[in-house]
């Protein structure tokens, strides 16, 4: 887990469309868009754009909270037993501990919000981000999960 400095005094943040730290993770563009460090540790922001087909499988991690809100396209969103589908709009909010997942399930491209709190794990996409390209390296991805606390877990 990142530990922040909260000495530190978080610093506004004012982003052009399209702005923030570009990452591929497993094929998909992200950007971090707020990241700890500028919040003292309270708030990360990222954006993801997924491919039909593409999303998160279900999974879980004990250190914080996640928060999506559906900027364009279609998405299944699973958190243990409910499943509900959500456009543009949409929103999507993930306590500690829960276990969950989501997809584009429409046609075209499908893009997320997410917020992290506290933030840190906004590290983990920059890690996975970082792989080299070409097919995931599966222990290296496992490595990384452990590393932030997120465990795969069975599917409903």
């Amino acid at each position: 887990m990142t530990v922040f400095d909260s000495a530190i005094p978080p610093v506004p943040v004012a982003l052009p469309a399209g702005g923030g730290r570009p990452l591929t993770v497993l094929g998909n563009p992200w950007s971090v868009k707020l990241s700890g460090g500028q919040t003292a540790g309270t708030l990360a922001v990222i954006e993801g754009t997924f491919a039909p087909g593409t999303g998160a499988p279900p999974h879980l991690h004990r250190g914080h909270e996640e928060c999506f809100y559906v900027l364009g396209g279609e998405f299944r969103f699973r958190a243990g037993e409910e499943t509900v589908e959500a456009g543009a709009g949409g929103f999507f909010y993930v306590p500690r501990g829960a276990a969950h997942g989501f997809e584009n399930i429409g046609d075209g491209p499908g893009r997320l919000l997410g917020l992290i709190t506290p933030a840190g794990y906004e590290e983990y996409f920059i890690e996975v981000g970082s792989q080299p390209p070409g097919p995931p390296d599966f222990a290296a991805l496992q490595a990384i999960f452990a590393k932030y606390d997120q465990e795969l877990v069975q599917g409903p």
